[in-house]
């Protein structure tokens, strides 16, 4: 599991443990690389401040703490102290050395299919012993399988519950991640062992294909395919395929049993003491000793024992050195110890982003910022200082409740999801320009699924062509985006796509087709259905219509309404395709930059990176190639490089002091880019030189967006506006 620093308002020590770094953070709260006075290390999840205000929520973490300690197997990150009732409460757990699943595919590629078959044996495995302790795991997803030099571990039973025990859990709560969740507890009928099998099988069509089974997309989307529609399989052998379908039959009953599912994928087998091999799953070289001695699982592909057995090697396992008084010793930067016996502070939301911009004939969302947010939290009115080169244009306050949700170059907007409220702020002085309670579906006399699940909420989805679209319940609204006058509703089943208005007509695509709307009155003109799953990316050039499959990009002429041409890259699509200059760029996941004529769909050129360079995960990133004045701009994680658009020819590449880039766009001269730790670079768009390189989200309970230079960041329940030096 990868780590970063830790930060000014994380704590250095829990309990007996000094934190050493972080290792992620969910729902509940973060998790922390923790080393014992011993120099054991620990994964140790710390609970979230603002939940420990609620005893409802200690009682149950109480009881989920001393159920976790009953599960034991190989396959399990063990649980090895706690402390459900102090400030914080946390958790430590044994400490995985190695990438999540998610990661390894994200890196590595997808897994041969006896490598799927030793996973799924393990995997079933560690649910054999979480179902022999009487529980129910409930959130198995590639995120929460950590794949150490010896084999997989489950970990993450924060959310688990007794078999039998309803209490646990609030009335009409779906707990888990959309594509993973059983479609019995979408529809609220309860939750069993059979729902982890479930799981399991769409844990390894994720593997084996590197999506899961249902697609992406937005969640009610995925929660509706769970439900109703039968999953994509294509990319699985077709052994391996039958299992997986039977794991994922809409019916909990018709799914195969654990000890069936260890017997199938492969039972283990003892070999040379502790280590372990599964059956039709052998080591590549007929072992499986690593450097050291120490076991690994040869049936895992050799880049991710790799990676693990590094990260393994890194843990630091000294004991921790005391004082002349036999305490601890402090942290090297005197960071002081945290107070004990005083009452949680109100931790703020974090939003996440993603950036979709538009370039000269492309329309991507036009020149549109969007915002995911998680739930609202209590807020305070503390501000962040500027930057030297980030110069403050307003700041205001946001009600209970508010968030922001997207913006253009000239309007802010936000959005209450419960109290029905879209509210459009000035960019250039952040004063309302128009604030509107808005409809939303009224879902009384509608399924179980759409009153428990999707539910009536607002949810803004694309502001384009003058039009500002939010979903709720089964319908998709349009306002007037100027002045908030409602204009329409489409009934959508529930999907709310983002449209892209292209000459008098609004595109809405989804995972497998696209339809198309009257602007003026939300009428459906017509439709489109493509042969197999496509992206949710959508593209408008011309009369030309861009999305893309798995490897595929596909062109759709919008007056014949026909797919025009096919082109299939080398790997794995990963960003939105940007049309400018007849030609359509895009990125894949083994890190090239393609260049395909627009009229004919021939490849023009591709970069790629190799060497050090080279890094085969794309990452959140831009969203796609920015192409401005002949030029065409490219991050893979921390690199951001520069092509001619015509040639392909490199003409500068720069490693950014971070791993990964999430945000990157092109204002003049100048190339802005947003990475992973919270700082804002300015390059020369025509050297890469870096021109200065400022904090401006760094506190990680805040976050940003940007739309041209003006840069946003919303921290403590309040938003400012900043205009980045060019």
């Amino acid at each position: 599991m990868a780590s970063v620093p830790l930060t000014a308002g994380d704590p250095v020590r829990v309990g007996r443990y000094r934190l050493l770094a972080r290792l992620g953070q969910g729902g509940m709260g973060r998790v922390y690389l923790g080393r014992s006075p011993g120099g054991r290390a620990v994964a140790v999840k710390v609970v979230r401040e603002a939940l420990l205000w609620d005893e409802g929520f200690r009682l149950r973490f109480a009881r989920e703490v001393e159920a976790a300690r009953r599960v034991t197997g190989f396959c399990t990150a063990a649980v090895v102290d706690a402390d459900p009732s102090g400030n914080p409460a946390w958790l430590a757990t044994e400490y995985v050395p190695g990438l999540s699943l998610q990661e390894a595919v994200t890196r590595h590629g997808v897994w041969p299919e006896q490598a799927v078959r030793g996973l799924g044996a393990a995997l079933a495995e560690a649910l054999a012993a979480v179902h022999a302790a009487d529980l129910v795991h409930r959130d198995l997803k590639p995120s929460n399988v950590l794949l150490a030099p010896d084999g997989p571990r489950v970990i993450d039973f924060g959310i688990s519950a007794a078999a039998g025990d309803t209490a646990l859990t609030e009335t009409g709560t779906v707990i888990g991640t959309p594509g993973f969740i059983p479609p019995e507890q979408l529809r609220h009928e309860g939750v069993g062992p059979a729902g982890d099998v479930f799981a399991l099988g769409a844990v390894l069509a994720y593997a084996a294909a590197g999506v899961g089974p249902f697609g992406g997309g937005p969640s009610q989307a995925v929660n509706y395919r769970v439900v109703h529609e039968n999953p994509d399989l294509r990319g699985l052998a077709p052994a391996l395929a039958a299992v997986v379908a039977r794991c994922l039959a809409k019916d909990p009953r018709e799914r195969p049993a654990v000890p069936w599912l260890l017997n199938e994928l492969g039972h283990p087998e003892p070999a040379d003491g502790d280590r372990h091999t599964y059956r039709g799953a052998p080591a590549p070289d007929g072992g499986e000793e690593s450097d050291g001695g120490v076991a690994t699982a040869g049936w895992m592909p050799a880049p991710v024992v790799d990676s693990a057995t590094r990260m393994r090697d890194e843990t630091p396992t000294e004991p921790m050195p005391r004082a002349e008084d036999g305490r601890p010793e402090p942290p090297a930067d005197g960071a002081p110890e945290p107070p004990s016996g005083t009452p949680p502070r109100a931790r703020r939301r974090r939003l996440r982003t993603a950036l979709a911009t538009a370039t000269a004939l492309a329309v991507v969302v036009t020149g549109v910022v969007v915002w995911r947010v998680s739930a609202d939290e209590e807020k305070d009115d503390s501000r962040p200082a500027a930057p030297a080169n980030v110069e403050e244009i307003w700041s205001r306050s946001l009600d209970e409740g508010q968030t922001m949700a997207m913006a253009t170059e000239r309007a802010v907007y936000l959005e209450n999801k419960e109290r029905h409220e879209i509210t459009a702020l000035s960019v250039a002085g952040g004063s309302d320009r128009w604030a509107r309670r808005v409809k939303a579906s009224d879902v009384s006399g509608e399924s179980d699924y759409v009153k428990n699940t999707v539910g009536d909420d607002i949810e803004i989805t694309a502001v384009s062509g003058g039009l500002l679209y939010y979903g709720s319940g089964q319908y998709l609204y349009a306002l007037d985006a100027d002045n908030g006058d409602p204009l329409w509703k489409h009934m959508d089943d529930s999907f709310h796509p983002s449209p892209v208005a292209v000459g008098g007509a609004a595109y809405a695509h989804m995972n497998a087709f696209f339809y198309v709307l009257d602007p003026r009155t939300g009428d459906e003109l017509w439709k489109h259905v493509f042969e197999g799953l496509t992206s949710d990316d959508v593209s408008v050039t011309g009369d030309t219509l861009l999305t893309h499959g798995k490897k595929e990009l596909i062109a759709v002429n919008t007056r014949t309404r026909k797919e025009t041409w096919t082109y299939e890259a080398d790997s794995e699509v990963e960003t939105a395709p940007v049309a400018a200059g007849g030609k359509v760029y895009f990125g894949t996941k083994d890190g090239a930059l393609y260049a395909v004529d627009a009229a004919s769909g021939d490849e023009a050129w591709r970069g790629t990176f190799e060497g050090e360079l080279w890094d085969g995960r794309l990452g959140g990133g831009a969203g796609g190639p920015e192409v401005a004045d002949g030029n065409v701009y490219f991050e893979n994680d921390g690199h951001v490089s520069a092509f001619d658009a015509d040639t392909g020819r490199v003409l500068w590449r720069k490693k950014q002091k971070t791993d990964e880039v999430t945000s990157l766009t092109v204002v003049d001269d100048t190339v802005l880019v947003h990475d992973s730790e919270g700082y804002l670079s300015a390059l020369d768009a025509d050297s890469g030189k870096t021109r200065w390189r400022e904090p401006v989200d760094v506190d990680d309970d805040a976050d940003f967006g940007i739309v041209g230079n003006t840069v946003f960041v919303e921290l403590n329940g309040r938003l400012t506006a900043y205009r980045a030096a060019t």
